[in-house]
């Protein structure tokens, strides 16, 4: 694994995800473990207009993280808008180096723009690390759903930030 420099963090920025990305939105969720997502599944949520998509890219435009999710209606009787994020994830490299608050925080400025009134998401139960960081930025627990996983088979926290 290469050594990145300081400098090339300062680089680091937020662009929109097109067809092109596809495939490093699969190797990032390959090496992060996230569940899987064919490339036709990317596809349809890029032609989705309630979709937000965001790549993290550094200097060379190489994807680093996304973030993907959505805008959502609220329903009949509910009429405000609802944000979910589906998947966020950065390379193992960029761990703990504040680049998965950097799409979060791109996520939740789109959401507010939009005038989301929250932002939902489901965590894996055993993923201590994402539920810590959903936690610092504002979400609060609010049930859990057995069995909402597979490989491996496990529940889901679902999680809530009020905007």
């Amino acid at each position: 694994m290469n050594a990145i420099s300081p400098d090339t963090y300062s680089r680091l920025r937020i662009r929109s995800v097109d067809a092109a990305n596809i495939v490093d939105l699969i190797r990032i969720a390959d090496e992060t473990n996230l569940s899987h997502w064919s490339a036709q599944s990317y596809l349809e949520e890029i032609k989705n207009p309630a979709s937000i998509m965001f790549r993290l890219v550094d200097e060379d435009n190489s994807t680093r993280g996304f973030v993907v999710g959505r805008i959502i209606p609220g329903g009949m009787i509910e009429t405000t808008l609802e944000a979910e994020i589906y998947n966020i994830a950065v390379t193992t490299a960029e761990h703990g180096r504040g680049r998965g608050q950097m799409l979060f925080d791109a996520f939740r400025t789109a959401c507010i723009e939009q005038k989301a009134a929250n932002i939902w998401l489901e965590v894996r139960e055993s993923n201590a690390k994402a539920i810590a960081f959903y936690e610092r930025n504002g979400f609060e627990r609010v049930q859990t759903r057995n069995h909402f996983y597979e490989n491996p088979r496990e529940h889901a926290i679902l999680m809530k930030l009020p905007l």
